[in-house]
């Protein structure tokens, strides 16, 4: 599945200065940072971005499996003049998150696209650094506090900026907790990673709320698809029961490719079509219906105030 608009084309903009110079204002090109960029959607979304001349930058929170991915993209794509750069962070420890976020604030680079996109699917009851539920913490906590440290850096009026965030159609089921928002009783893996995407939705929607119209800067989440990625790596076997072996083999055989769940990303990311475009739900490059709780102004709005308490915003 390849969108009409957005995927790799689009022409580049203006030559700027050479990658690593001091940044001048107004920059006559365009900055994208993605987090879980090494692999997966991630890393066919930053590929497509390269290809449009973007500056990528990669977050990712192991240095060496950056590097390599930095210098396949190199190879992968030779007519980016921009460069691509790793920043080192992992979600599932905020202080690490808060450090590289405070050295972009402290540069002062402007950001064009922000590409929320790392995640941990179904994973077994685990905590973060911070003490939080995994899936909670990583996909929707670590992304809340790195977006939020980034608004300035996104806000700029005379430069359009977009936050893209992946959720999952797991929202649908999932359903904020607060009496047990860290799923410390009776844990159940995919109440928590639903839990955890149905947040994201959440977020996306009260972000765009809250943003200015001045600010310049839209908010939009999406369904990627079932891709097959490492995301399922929880999933393998020998990590699963046995009768859910031969519906994961079935499920891959109908997966997307990366390449083809990246299609959604890259569109919201780039695509002169949604352009403004704010506050929505997309499935196959296609703006969708989202749960009836997603719709929850009150929900959201306390789930915003919950998790700034948490990241200590």
């Amino acid at each position: 599945m390849r969108c009409a608009a957005g995927g790799d084309g689009g022409p580049p903009p203006a030559a700027g200065g050479p990658p690593g110079a001091a940044p001048a204002r107004p920059l006559n090109y365009r900055v994208a940072l993605i987090t879980g960029a090494n692999t997966g959607i991630g890393f066919e979304t930053a590929k497509a971005l390269a290809r449009q001349d973007y500056r990528v930058v990669l977050a990712c929170r192991n240095k060496e499996k950056a590097e390599a991915a930095r210098a396949k993209l190199q190879e992968l794509v030779p007519e980016n003049t921009r460069g691509v750069e790793v920043a080192v962070m992992d979600l599932a420890d905020l202080g690490s998150v808060r450090a590289w976020a405070q050295r972009a604030q402290d540069f002062g680079h402007p950001v064009d696209v922000l590409v929320n996109n790392a995640g941990v699917m179904a994973c077994p009851q685990m905590q973060t650094r911070d003490g939080f539920e995994m899936q909670l913490g990583v996909n929707h906590l670590g992304h809340f506090l790195l977006t939020n440290m980034l608004l300035p850096l996104l806000s700029t009026p005379e430069r359009p900026s977009r936050i893209v965030t992946v959720s999952s159609a797991a929202h649908y089921f999932g359903h904020i907790n607060f009496d047990d928002l860290q799923s410390q009783r009776n844990y159940d893996s995919w109440r928590a990673y639903g839990q955890s995407k149905l947040a994201n939705v959440l977020f996306s929607y009260e972000l765009a709320r809250r943003l200015p119209v001045g600010a310049n800067c839209t908010a939009n989440t999406l369904h990627p698809g079932v891709v097959d990625t490492e995301l399922a790596r929880y999933l393998l076997p020998g990590q699963t029961a046995w009768w859910q072996k031969p519906l994961l083999q079935f499920g891959k055989a109908f997966s997307l490719t990366p390449e083809q769940g990246a299609q959604t990303s890259i569109y919201l990311a780039s695509s002169p079509e949604v352009e403004g475009v704010t506050g929505k739900y997309y499935n196959k490059c296609r703006p969708e219906t989202s749960s009836s709780e997603s719709y929850d102004a009150t929900v959201a709005a306390r789930l915003w105030d919950v998790s700034a308490e948490l990241v200590g915003l």
